[in-house]
């Protein structure tokens, strides 16, 4: 077998990577926009980041390495919320508890005024079908809230597949190599 050329410079995909766990953590946007959502409704689409501890930058090194491996790395952590109908009194909460997380904040209708902005963020493990039809994990954020006291919050409990197909993750009696 040759060396490959670069060999000695490429960066090695082990399959290791660090997975945030379940719970709060204080969170800042990276930015904000508004969008219309599949039904044509408004709604804000925010790019979200952990700010402090263990885990600082997070999604920031999940990009940053994607970067390098592909021409279209994705940012990995959004939150959307509607902003009108039904969902209003969730969107007014939830910028209350952005301006509570930012002493001298004030919402003035400018979503870019988001941008670098802390709240309190809950974070849920949640299963998923993956692309080999077995079942695997990931961490969302599920709720805006104020810092104060989110890094002491119970983690939520995994959000289960209820109508997984019967084979997801088994290979029942034949090895799959």
């Amino acid at each position: 077998m040759k060396k490959p050329a670069n060999w000695d410079s490429v960066e090695a995909i082990t399959g290791n990577y660090k997975k945030l766990p379940a719970g709060g953590y204080v969170c800042n946007i990276t930015n904000a926009e508004c969008v219309l959502s599949k039904t044509g409704k408004e709604m804000l689409k925010v790019a979200v980041d952990i700010a402090t501890g263990e885990y600082k930058d997070f999604f920031l090194e999940q990009y940053l390495s994607d970067k390098s491996r592909t021409n279209e790395p994705k940012w990995r952590c959004y939150y959307y919320q509607l902003t009108e109908g039904e969902a209003l009194g969730r969107f007014k909460g939830m910028i209350q508890n952005i301006e509570a997380s930012n002493p001298g904040y004030k919402w003035d209708w400018n979503e870019k005024s988001l941008v670098n902005k802390v709240f309190g963020g809950v974070f849920r493990e949640e299963e998923y079908i993956n692309r080999k039809g077995g079942i695997s994990t990931s961490t969302k954020l599920i709720a805006i809230r104020p810092v104060e006291g989110i890094e002491e919050i119970e983690p939520p409990a995994k959000k289960q597949i209820n109508n997984a197909p019967d084979n997801a993750g088994s290979f029942g009696e034949e090895i799959p190599f």
